[in-house]
Parts: C-alpha cells; structure tokens; sequence
C-alpha cells in the first residue's frame, strides 16, 4: 500500500559510523523522504554527533539494542550499518519487533545465519534490503541495461577483479577493523568481495551458481617481508620508517588517506585533531601506527575464484590487496560481443561481432550522471533511495538488493572460502 509521498520514512540507525554516516546523509539531503529519528551507538561520541547532526532528543541515543528494542516499535524501518559480526544479533531482534530494514552488507558469515535471518524477516512479513552498493552505481547498471537489452546476445562468461590500493589495504584490512578473520567475523572475499559476487549473480539474472573452486593465500605483507631495523610501530622503534613506503606517516600524516578509519579511536570530529594528536596516537596506541608487516592480520592478500553456474555460464574474479591503482575491472562476453572496462574510468567499451570483416565493432559508452562524492561511484544515496521507494510504496529500481536477490552471492563466497581452505578443492554451493 503507498504511503502519503508527502510523509518522510523514520528510521533508527543502528551503528552510526562511516556507514552510517554515509546512508544518512541522504536524510540531510533529502528531509522530506527520510528522517532519523533516533541512533544506536555503544559509543558516546557517536552518540553525540547523531544527536547533533540529526537534533535528537537525548531519549532517542541508545547504547544498546535491547533498551531501544525495550521501547517496541516506534519507528518505519531501520539502517543496520554495524560491524560484519554483529549483524545477526543486532538485525533480528528489530525484525521480530517487524521494522524492515536496510542492512549493510556482508549479511553475516555463514549459510545457517543467512537461513535464520530470512526466515525470521519473512515470518514477520518484513522487507529486508542488502546495501550491495555496487548494483545502484552509475556505471554497473548500465552494464545491467545493456544485458538486459541482449545488444552483446546470451551470456557466456564474466571476468571482474578489485584491485584493493595500498592505503584501503593498510587501513582496512592489514591495520584495520576488518584485519582479522576470527575478530572481525570476516574473510576477505566476504569483507571485500561480496559486492562482486553479488554483480556475477545480478548479471546472470538469477541462475543459480552451482560450484566453485579458489585459490590464494597471505604472502606479502607478513614478519618475514619486514625490512631490516624494523620496529613495531613505525613512529616509536622503527629504524626503518623513513625508507619504508608503508610508513604510517606517510599514508596518514603526509597524505591523510582514508582518515575517517585511521583516528576515530580519538572520539574527536577529525576536522578537530591537531597533527600533533595524530602522530601521538600513531605512536602509542592506536592500530594504524603498527608495522603493517607485524600486525596480527590474516586475511588473504590475494584470492581467485571461479564460478560455474546452472545455465552454463562461468565466472571469474580475483582480489589483489595492495596494488599502486586501485579499482574494478569487468570483461563480459555474450554470444554477439563483449563489453570491457574500469569502474573507476566511468566508461566501458562495447565490442559486437561484425560478420562484414569477421572483426568487430566498437562504442564507447560514458557514465556521466555521478555526483562528486557520493560514496562507491554514485551507489551510496542510491540504494537509499530506493529503500525509501520501497517504504513509500513506490516502484523498485532494477537494482533491488531485497534479501530473496541477495543470498547467492553470499554462497559463492562461502564455497569459495571453503575451496581456498582445502587447498582449492571444487565446493558445490
């Protein structure tokens, strides 16, 4: 039934980070269609700055889903944008209460958590959505619009690959939050790569993936690569740190990247912190000040997965941590041409069989409508959007990541691991 487009969707965000920051910025932008109207945030300073961004009442801040869930359902849906471990307990709870929710991905680590969060959202006719960002960028549903239109015939095969840059490596998944499987809850096909294995699912229209085969392991950024004179922390004993390119001065002090990870441990609005609370931090306590070859890290630095699914077509992907140019390439081949190109370059090319010359033709095809600083090309307030639609009433884009759409991906990447765990034996999914 379509609500009143009039009234604005209210939400509760449920883990107020750089996630949840960024999906919310849409209620900023957009007042009229979403509103927050309360957060919770086992942290106080997060806390703090939801109710000053958003002019919540001190009795709309949570420390803890249970006090909110206390309250019964007071709200339309809620934005789950909390760490990858702490999805399942933190989502279900809200779903027996019946809130709908848009909920960041991945979903959770395993095949019986992902049955047991469907089951419970479909017990209580809840609409739950995946933020796969990536099938609401510019650039990837074009892709999506030209498969559909069947311009390059049937689907044959499709290469992708993440490129993952130095400074994302180093500050995510070597340093960071997400460096450590059994503490984040994560591998790095599912921190990184479920994007990319929900695409494969998405442009092969629903055929169900069958089986997959993986490859890879950690071999660069470990003890034994350290350079000579190398310390635990590149700011307190490393003799090495003005050579080493991986310093954290350099990444963080010199050329500030991805910042909005390296110091929130600071509880302070980054625009606040002096350099000299920075490079005190990075001394002592802080896990972005470590040698990025002695971490306890252990994720995989590098991974290749094929897929076979039902309808004969096969995929490939590869993810490689701590490349000089980041990015996403894509290559798919159709039985009348191909299309190729780099998600970052917003464009791609269009290649068709020309029977005349027994060669090809070939376009260009632009992205043109991304908005400067929208998060993942452009996906960030889209997928926001059409979780609003959905909320309103309104019609779904073809991006649609509803749960039912969402669950394949997710089993790739878990045979995919299972394979790479087993020394690359082939996983029916």
């Amino acid at each position: 039934m379509e609500k009143d487009t009039m009234e604005s969707v209210k939400v509760i965000v449920v883990g107020f980070g750089d996630r949840g920051a960024a999906y919310t910025k849409y209620a900023l932008d957009n007042p009229d269609r979403l509103k927050v109207i309360a957060v919770v945030d086992p942290n106080p300073f997060r806390r703090e700055l939801a109710k000053e961004k958003f002019a919540l009442e001190e009795d709309m801040l949570f420390s803890c889903v249970e006090d909110c869930v206390r309250r019964g359902k007071f709200a339309d849906a809620v934005i789950n944008t909390t760490m990858d471990e702490l999805h399942i307990k933190t989502a279900l709870p809200f779903l027996n209460l019946g809130y709908d929710m848009l909920l960041e991905k991945p979903i959770t680590n395993n095949k019986k958590e992902l049955t047991l969060l469907k089951k419970a959202a479909d017990e209580k006719n809840c609409r739950l959505m995946i933020c796969h960002v990536l099938r609401y960028t510019p650039f990837y549903l074009k892709i999506k619009e030209l498969l559909l239109s069947g311009e390059i015939g049937e689907l044959v095969a499709m290469e992708t690959n993440e490129m993952v840059g130095v400074a994302h490596a180093s500050a995510s998944y070597i340093r960071g939050k997400w460096n450590n499987r059994e503490k984040c809850g994560s591998s790095m096909l599912l921190a990184k790569c479920c994007h990319d294995m929900d695409l494969l699912c998405w442009f092969n229209s629903g055929a169900a993936p069958l089986k997959a085969t993986s490859y890879g392991g950690r071999h660069y950024f470990i003890p034994a690569n350290a350079p000579e004179g190398a310390g635990t922390r590149c700011l307190a004993d490393c003799k090495a740190e003005k050579e080493c390119p991986y310093s954290c001065k350099k990444l963080l002090l010199d050329n500030e990247y991805f910042n909005e990870y390296a110091f929130t441990c600071l509880n302070k609005k980054y625009e606040e912190i002096t350099y000299e609370e920075k490079e005190y931090s990075l001394k002592t306590d802080n896990p972005q000040g470590r040698c990025i070859f002695k971490t306890d890290a252990d994720l995989v630095d590098r991974q290749a997965v094929i897929v076979e699914f039902e309808n004969g077509v096969v995929a490939t992907h590869s993810m490689i941590s701590g490349v000089a140019r980041p990015g996403r390439n894509i290559h798919v081949v159709g039985t009348k041409g191909e299309l190729q190109g780099f998600l970052e370059d917003n464009k791609f090319v269009v290649r068709l069989y020309n029977p005349a010359n027994c060669l090809y033709t070939e376009r260009v095809e632009e992205i043109t409508n991304v908005t400067a600083g929208d998060g993942h090309s452009g996906g960030d307030s889209r997928i926001v959007n059409d979780f609003v639609n959905m909320e309103l009433g309104l019609p779904r884009s073809v991006s649609s990541t509803v749960i039912e759409d969402s669950i394949n991906g997710h089993l790739i990447v878990y045979a995919a691991d299972e394979s790479l765990d087993n020394g690359g034996v082939s996983v029916r999914i």
